[in-house]
């Protein structure tokens, strides 16, 4: 009697977490832990359970894109390669899951363990009677059920992705060895446009998930947000130490009340998972990446340090005052793109005023930025309004000119289409001069030349009345393009600036505090108003 009452127990309880696990993805990932890691001790996280209840929401067609950003050896792709399928297939066994990497080794990896883990006695004890692998199907890069359902295993370089999914998964898609490679990158963006995002059974209804940690402002990610301009995609973003400006809000989940999840860290650098990775750890960690970029990227999923990489946001100095200085002379700075459609860089123009500061020395501020991607004709048109008011930097609503403020000289790149501009604005009476980049070495180098102009506090951003706290809009924009730089896509922003800062330095006009000054010069006062 005992032994039966016993047993009684034991079966009741088996079918409560039985029950538990099927309904609830975070519940199935801590039962069937000892299954996929086996004696390695499994530790909880509120993390965990936030992107298991996010999944949840994909698999209830709830979220139909989602893409997750966490630092590596958090779990992601075993929450999500490995368990969550095996998971589904309990309640929708038909369901089909293609899977990519950006290495065939990975994915099978993953589609290895998901097998066993469902060929295990324990998912097979509880669930075996739900569906049965097909023999017929059994590999490692695919594996099918009876009832249809079908994990398969791919790669970027991959044929398989020709076949479809009703969930179709990048998992790392970008490799952190070709991170700053720009042609990788490219491809990968173009397979994911052309190829893979192509995969659903069900456009309708099917889901994408995306998840790696970020590599560079372009990789896969950022080329999403870049082009997410509906906010179809649920951002799930977690840096290894919190940051508040950066905190992460999502979808509300059965979990929150109605309302939105949200990062629930306070604390300025609170670590994501310190029973597992705490202080210690994270240092081991940070030595091991090595670089800022590394560290800035995959730990903080923010592909550039805070404080900006060669170039550093607190080295520029904020203008505070609703007027700029007395300006002594005004350049424009051109860098231009070949053609406007998406596959090709952004043209851009910024506009710079020499000034002379209470020592007398020379010093220059952003007065203007413009960036788009257009076509030659309209390109053209853009420069010659730049040039007749340099405010004039809505590509959509015009400013009348009131003949202030106009640049003494217009400094275009001399390649691309910047060679046809500098002619162009010529003939239209413009002083428009060529800027030999070449000589001055690639890109980085040439940033690298100017840098000492920037930490010496020789270049001003305008800030924002009243309270002059925050950058004005332009300027907030300018200085992320530095920050990020050269990770991002947008180094014609910086290309701006540098051609400035070279020509100036090279011509006595613009040097360092430390270098000797023999001109005799005077103060101005503030003149006009910046709008």
């Amino acid at each position: 009697m005992i032994d039966t009452k016993k047993q009684q127990i034991e079966i009741a309880e088996e079918l409560l977490l039985r029950a538990q696990a099927k309904e609830s993805f975070y519940e199935f990932v801590k039962q069937s832990w000892r299954e996929v890691e086996g004696d390695r001790p499994y530790i909880d996280s509120w993390h965990i359970k936030a992107f298991c209840d996010h999944l949840e929401a994909v698999t209830r067609g709830e979220v139909r894109r989602l893409l997750v950003n966490q630092p590596p050896r958090c779990m992601k792709s075993t929450l999500l390669a490995v368990m969550w399928p095996a998971w589904v297939w309990i309640t929708y066994p038909e369901k089909q899951f293609l899977f990519a990497s950006y290495a065939l080794q990975l994915s099978i990896r993953d589609s290895v363990k998901c097998r066993r883990l469902i060929e295990s006695t324990w998912y097979q004890s509880r669930w075996g009677d739900v569906y049965k692998l097909s023999g017929d199907q059994n590999a490692k890069m695919r594996f099918e059920n009876d009832k249809s359902g079908i994990r398969l295993s791919s790669s970027i370089e991959g044929s398989s992705t020709g076949e479809g999914g009703d969930y179709i998964i990048g998992d790392d898609l970008n490799n952190a060895k070709d991170g700053e490679s720009e042609v990788t990158r490219d491809s990968t963006n173009d397979w994911f446009d052309r190829v893979f995002s192509t995969r659903l059974n069900d456009p309708k209804t099917g889901c994408i998930v995306i998840q790696q940690q970020r590599l560079h402002a372009s990789d896969v990610s950022g080329h999403i947000m870049a082009n997410d301009t509906t906010n179809v995609w649920v951002k799930f973003i977690l840096p290894m130490e919190y940051e508040k400006a950066r905190h992460c809000k999502t979808i509300p989940l059965p979990g929150t009340n109605g309302k939105p999840w949200q990062d629930p860290r306070t604390k300025e650098g609170e670590l994501l998972w310190p029973d597992r990775i705490g202080p210690k750890e994270l240092i081991d960690l940070k030595q091991n990446l090595g670089s800022e970029y590394a560290i800035a990227g995959q730990l903080q999923q923010r592909p550039a340090p805070s404080a900006g990489g060669i170039i550093k946001k607190a080295h520029f100095k904020w203008w505070k005052n609703s007027r700029p200085p007395q300006l002594e002379h005004v350049i424009q700075s051109w860098d231009t793109a070949l053609e406007a459609n998406e596959s090709n860089c952004y043209s851009a123009c910024t506009t710079w005023g020499l000034f002379l500061d209470n020592n007398a020395m020379m010093n220059i501020i952003l007065l203007s930025l413009w960036r788009g991607k257009l076509e030659y004709p309209d390109l053209r048109k853009m420069a010659q309004r730049l040039y007749a008011d340099y405010r004039d930097d809505n590509l959509y609503t015009t400013i009348k000119p009131d003949g202030n403020h106009i640049p003494d000289v217009v400094l275009i790149e001399a390649k691309v289409s910047g060679i046809s501009l500098v002619q162009d604005l010529m003939r239209a009476g413009i002083a428009a001069i060529r800027f030999d980049p070449n000589r001055y070495g690639d890109k980085i180098l040439r940033v690298r030349s100017v840098t000492h102009l920037i930490e010496s506090g020789r270049v001003w951003l305008p800030s924002k009345p009243p309270d002059y706290t925050k950058l004005r809009n332009f300027a907030d924009v300018f200085i992320e393009n530095c920050a990020i730089f050269p990770n991002g896509d947008s180094r014609d922003v910086v290309d701006t600036m540098t051609q400035v800062l070279l020509r100036l330095n090279a011509s006595g006009w613009l040097t360092n505090p430390s270098d000797r000054d023999t001109r005799d010069t005077s103060i101005a006062a503030p003149s006009e108003a910046f709008y």
